[in-house]
């Protein structure tokens, strides 16, 4: 028998390729709540567990919850002890404590949602007393990673207080994204199979064309690695290599300058006829009017433009809903009006938010033809910069776009929907980094832990605690990205069946285990998939009604 002492979340090391026990938990979890409103996520807890709580401890937390309770939203939520509470840690199971974990965390979802500061504080004890960024199990640090973008919510309802403790923290850490993003690209297949999948589209597009143009809007997502593929595939077209021309939209110039260096040495090296144009500036920030100026297209050139995980940013450029009115934010408004007690006015707050954000009745109407949430522009009213932004591209006339997109569905206004997405989301995500860090051993796990905290971090607290503007981790399903670009006048490219086979090849040869490349029936779309879930999709993209042939274009 192992006589090996339970600890809370003790998860064996797995170099295999099947799925954490933890994953199940929350898949399993995740099912029950499926149609089941966030009010009753604390009734489910209780009835899934069936396990009260000793009188003392239960008197406890009564007490320290009995000012929350006597608000008006507490009846929305089961104020039912939490699961295991009378139990230490080190006498739940492994699985146990998975469970215990997720239903915390859903259950402070549900207490920040419906405003209830008191009992949110509660469940955020509890779960950092499960969970640490630096605890050696991959539940312990994801569910730390929610906790703190729950506990970003509720601070933002203060915005004095949230300004003083998280701009320091966040302008520290700033430098550390640049290095985490390339830790990422070099830990898991996902870019690489995007980039793969993309040069492979653009190689293809560009197929007897002497002149090529490819404008990479990928911003912090580039990487020079992906060109010099391109220029492995070009040498060896049959028709000879073009003429090429790269230009780079980034908001760092030491980066455009480093990839400027590193791609024109080795264009050198391959005999290749280039050019790199460098554009500093952010993509939601560039002036469209002026968009064929500033990316330098010229007529007689093939353009190609490749974009990943950028354009759900283009989204939050149209929602005013958490900026101030008049000088004073929501709370203040309420406080002032209408005095009341600290849980009616984080509830009301929300509320008022909710109604604010113009997404809020957006999503739930969205067509797949609408260009953002189901509403067209009318009279005087300014165009989506979306919408806008995809006809400007159009009017390039670009023989194609590739788009990397995550694959989930990060921009709905209710709040417990985009929580419950982003967990079950960015679970499988830190899955695939604790596999990747435990194959590679030596520096890795430090890796693995700037990616978890600067990348996949940020966006989780942008995604969970952020909203208005400030809420630029907007990403939406492929489908939903297919009715913005064919409301701008885009029509699908096929990707290509050997596309996919090379990525598979890709896989292969590099010993990923657990990672797929899927695509849809008619071959417009590939998903890349960790256990079969989809977490990327790339889809290719041409202006209405484009046609191409011997050189010379007709409209």
């Amino acid at each position: 028998m192992n006589s090996r002492p339970r600890h809370c979340c003790c998860f064996e090391p797995d170099n295999g390729v099947e799925q954490c026990p933890w994953l199940d938990s929350l898949d399993n979890l995740n099912y029950s709540l499926q149609g089941v409103e966030p009010r009753t996520w604390g009734g489910i807890a209780s009835i899934m567990f069936q396990q009260q709580q000793p009188p003392q401890r239960q008197q406890q937390q009564e007490d320290v919850m009995s000012s929350a309770t006597s608000s008006p939203a507490s009846t929305l939520y089961s104020p039912t002890p939490y699961a295991f509470a009378g139990t230490s840690v080190q006498e739940l199971s492994s699985d146990q404590c998975s469970v215990r974990l997720i239903s915390l965390l859903y259950q402070c979802a549900s207490e920040v949602a419906a405003g209830e500061f008191d009992r949110a504080n509660l469940c955020l004890e509890h779960i950092m007393q499960l969970a640490s960024l630096d605890a050696p199990h991959t539940l312990q640090r994801l569910a730390a990673v929610f906790a703190d973008a729950l506990a970003c919510k509720l601070l933002k309802l203060l915005p004095g207080l949230s300004r003083a403790l998280l701009s320091s923290s966040s302008s520290d850490d700033a430098h550390l994204v640049p290095a985490a993003r390339r830790h990422m690209f070099d830990m898991l297949p996902f870019l690489k199979l995007a980039y793969l999948t993309t040069n492979h589209a653009i190689i293809e597009a560009m197929e007897g064309e002497r002149f090529v143009h490819v404008v990479d809007l990928s911003g912090p997502a580039a990487n020079p690695a992906q060109w010099i593929a391109l220029f492995h595939a070009f040498r060896g077209r049959r028709d000879g290599t073009p003429n090429l021309r790269i230009t780079a939209v980034h908001e760092s110039k030491e980066f455009l300058a480093g990839m400027s260096a590193v791609l024109v040495r080795e264009a050198e090296a391959f005999d290749i006829p280039f050019q790199f144009n460098a554009v500093e500036a952010r993509l939601e920030d560039m002036d469209l009017d002026a968009l064929r100026h500033n990316l330098r297209v010229r007529s007689g050139e093939a353009l190609a433009v490749s974009v990943a995980l950028q354009l759900h940013r283009l989204l939050a450029a149209d929602d005013t809903g958490g900026r101030r009115q008049g000088g004073l934010t929501p709370l203040q408004i309420v406080a002032r009006s209408s005095p009341s007690s600290f849980g009616e006015l984080l509830e009301r707050e929300l509320n008022t938010r909710l109604q604010l954000s113009p997404d809020a009745s957006a999503f739930s109407s969205m067509s797949p033809q609408s260009p953002i949430g189901g509403h067209f522009p009318a009279g005087g009213q300014q165009r989506p910069k979306i919408g806008s932004f995809l006809s400007a591209v159009k009017a390039l006339s670009p023989k194609i776009m590739v788009v990397t997109e995550q694959e989930a569905n990060h921009n709905g206004a209710a709040f417990h929907e985009r929580f419950d997405e982003a967990l079950n989301y960015y679970a499988s995500l830190f899955d695939c980094l604790e596999r990747a860090a435990a194959a590679q051993r030596g520096s890795a796990a430090a890796e693995r832990a700037r990616v978890e905290r600067s990348v996949l971090g940020e966006e989780i607290r942008s995604i969970v605690a952020c909203e208005g503007g400030e809420r630029k981790e907007r990403h939406e399903r492929a489908r939903q990205w297919a009715g913005r670009m064919e409301a701008a006048g885009m029509e699908r490219v096929g990707l290509s069946y050997s596309g996919a086979m090379e990525a598979r090849k890709l896989l292969q040869r590099s010993g990923w285990g657990g990672y797929e490349v899927r695509h849809d029936a008619e071959g417009h779309c590939f998903f890349l998939c960790w256990h079969k879930k989809p977490l990327y999709a790339v889809t290719a993209w041409r202006p209405a009604g484009y046609h191409h042939s011997g050189g010379a274009r007709s409209r």
